[in-house]
């Protein structure tokens, strides 16, 4: 195998769970800047803009480099 010269974030799940235990879902395309919340959530929405602007296309090859 080659040397891995990159290596990116792309997508994510997440599980919330809110004060009533019901599961909401939240699927974040890092590469592509978008997300889904599988329920309506103010608070989770902000949270998922929040970390597409910090990763967003992040490479993380600096991971596996020791």
């Amino acid at each position: 195998m080659k040397k891995i010269t990159k290596y990116y974030l792309n997508k994510a799940s997440y599980i919330a769970i809110d004060a009533q235990g019901k599961r909401i879902d939240i699927t974040i395309d890092y590469w592509h800047g978008t997300f889904t919340v599988s329920k309506r959530n103010k608070q989770l929405e902000r949270y998922a803009a929040k970390l597409i602007k910090k990763k967003h296309k992040v490479n993380f090859i600096h991971k596996l480099q020791k």
